[in-house]
């Protein structure tokens, strides 16, 4: 097996080696992209006009990138095992 592939062998077992941990991370990150939204709501409606306003919406924008990103690791880790069987059978 090539190097390329040994280091995405590995990376695909260690991801899928823990089916609860990747639900925790996808949870998780559902929660941190309703928090981020949840900001930007918050400060479109209820902060009056000002710099401040634009900070908390930009805050709020990079805490929902990051809980997209987080769950995306986690949906990630759940099916990357699973692809990774299907595709290396050797039936």
């Amino acid at each position: 097996m090539s190097k390329p592939l040994s280091l995405l062998h590995k990376l695909a077992l260690k991801l899928g080696q823990n089916p609860r941990l990747a639900l925790m991370k996808l949870i998780q990150g559902g929660l941190l992209f309703a928090f981020g939204v949840l900001m930007i709501f918050v400060a479109n409606n209820l902060v009056i006009d000002s710099i401040q306003r634009e900070i908390i919406a930009l805050i709020g924008l990079v805490i929902a990138a990051l809980g997209v990103i987080w769950s995306l690791i986690g949906y990630l880790s759940m099916s990357v095992l699973r692809i990774y069987h299907m595709l290396n059978k050797k039936d």
